[in-house]
């Protein structure tokens, strides 16, 4: 079962960075107070403290905790208040934190640095466990500097944990790209270890787990149980769960789930596919089906049938039946995108690729920066013979980001067209972009080795066919060239191209001297 969808890094890379607990939530927030040593040391620690709580009592974003109630919260893990000026353990930080309900928790220490002081501070996550470690920072024994570093400290706590959050996530969105799914699983539990509130996150998660190179289903029933927890009902977690059931090979159970999924969200597609599944594993996809055409002829305008019905008959690959009732249902609700996406793959599916480019279109002017949706729509187009409008698009695309996927369907849809100078001139700007990168490399190997051995496979020992072999040997050398500088999982598949390519360089050679002597 696929779960990931070619749209996951569009998801990912919606994911919202949260600090505070919720949408208009205060973050539950406290500060230990810092080490120190020496009398000025804790002269400026405790103006730190003092400049730090003024801050976050004043704050709508912030829910401060009192500093009784953290030293009764360190008192009752046995660890003595008085020690602070010690320095606390991060693991103390951690269950004090957990115990007083917080979600961040600021602590560090001062430490001399002849006439100036040096500010170790650290914020920790008590739901994960996690510390961030800022940067040290320099401060003067005086009012008005220590004032002005503890605001500085909570002007950067967002852009402290969304930062690295943020960046977490990119790496996990291009892994996912990659279908790199155990650096996907490691990014996506670097940014839950900083934020464990990012639901999509978590759901991208699950997702890679449900993933059949990665077969991990306990640990995706693990993430859709906690979703669960927190939220019963949240409906796509319970059609997680139906996949799940579905990976267990339970599909009664699974059906439950889904059925559920789809009162609480009646337009729940991912939920009506599952369902559809779970009845073609229990044998009762045809029942289904005509269960819905039973409703739908005594109320032949309720969409609300049409629309689990017309997923049916994807499901099932019966797209004709498939196509009038979605597009019925997009005459209304315009904005179901993902049913858009089904119904452009069911245009693709039967060749109408015309009808297929203008809906893809549409679903771009839902999010026409998409780079993704940009990439979707112009090879729709190009499958649809409007190869101006997808080269236009993929140009804008690269001239704005530079996007490396636009290079190689660039020259994929000049390669498809015969324009194999424009092809090539696509190549080469996508080397200069991208000199060192593996998927480049790769690709215009690929590209070339087609080419070169499409050449090559030419039998009848004419003259005539003297051009033709040499062009397929400056095409497979070319091929050589970058399928060389390939490394990482792709270095074995490259290999074994660089191989076929030189035995083919090898018969070209030898067809061209066989022909050479004969014409002699």
């Amino acid at each position: 079962m696929r779960i990931i969808s070619a749209t996951v890094c569009l998801t990912l890379l919606a994911c919202g960075i949260a600090v505070a607990a919720g949408d208009g939530e205060a973050t539950r927030i406290g500060v230990v107070p810092f080490g120190y040593s020496g009398s000025d040391a804790r002269w400026v620690s405790n103006k730190l403290y003092d400049g730090l709580e003024d801050i976050l009592e004043d704050s709508p974003e912030y829910s401060f905790i009192s500093d009784g109630d953290l030293e009764d919260a360190f008192e009752d893990l046995g660890f003595n208040p008085s020690d602070f000026e010690y320095g606390v353990p991060p693991d103390f930080v951690v269950d004090a934190g957990i115990a007083l309900g917080a979600e961040m928790i600021l602590y560090g220490n001062i430490a001399p640095a002849g006439e100036e002081f040096q500010v170790f501070w650290n914020v920790s996550i008590p739901a994960s466990g996690n510390t961030i470690n800022a940067d040290p920072v320099m401060v003067i024994k005086n009012t008005d500097p220590v004032k002005s570093l503890a605001a500085s400290m909570i002007a950067e706590l967002s852009e402290l944990i969304g930062g690295r959050t943020q960046q977490a996530l990119d790496q996990a969105a291009f892994s996912i790209q990659m279908k790199n799914w155990s650096m996907a699983i490691m990014f996506l539990n670097q940014a839950l270890s900083v934020d464990p509130t990012l639901l999509d996150a978590r759901f991208l998660l699950a997702g890679i787990y449900l993933e059949a190179e990665v077969d991990s289903v306990d640990k995706a029933l693990e993430v859709y149980q906690s979703i669960l927890a927190e939220d019963e009902m949240n409906a796509e977690a319970l059609t997680g769960m139906g996949n799940v059931y579905l990976a267990m090979d339970d599909p009664a159970s699974a059906r439950v789930y889904f059925e559920n999924a789809t009162s609480i969200d009646p337009e729940n597609a991912d939920a009506y596919l599952g369902l559809a599944e779970a009845y073609q594993a229990v044998g009762e996809l045809d029942q289904a089906i005509a269960s819905f055409e039973t409703a739908l002829a005594g109320n032949p305008d309720n969409l609300s049938i049409k629309f689990p019905l017309s997923l049916l008959y994807f499901q099932t690959e019966d797209y004709s039946r498939a196509i009038p009732y979605m597009e019925e249902i997009l005459a209304v609700s315009s904005n179901m995108n993902a049913l858009r996406q089904r119904l452009i793959q069911s245009y693709v599916k039967i060749g109408d690729y015309g009808n297929a480019a203008d809906h893809a279109v549409i679903y771009l002017e839902s999010d026409p920066d998409n780079p993704q949706k940009v990439l979707y729509t112009a090879q729709v187009e190009s499958w649809a013979g409007r190869t101006s409008s997808a080269v236009n698009r993929l140009e804008s695309l690269i001239s704005s980001t530079g996007n490396r996927e636009a290079y190689i369907l660039l020259a994929t849809i000049y390669r498809d067209s015969g324009q194999r100078s424009s092809m090539q001139n696509v190549f080469s700007r996508l080397s200069n972009a991208y000199p060192n990168d593996p998927l480049a490399n790769y690709m215009m190997g690929a590209f070339y080795y087609q080419s070169g051995s499409t050449k090559a496979r030419i039998s009848e020992l004419v003259p005539e066919n003297i051009p033709v072999w040499e062009g397929a040997i400056n095409d497979l050398n070319v091929a050589i060239s970058y399928l060389s500088h390939v490394t990482g999982y792709r270095a074995g598949s490259a290999q074994s191209m660089i191989q076929a390519a030189n035995n083919s360089i090898s018969l070209c050679e030898e067809k061209i001297d066989r022909v050479e002597r004969y014409s002699q």
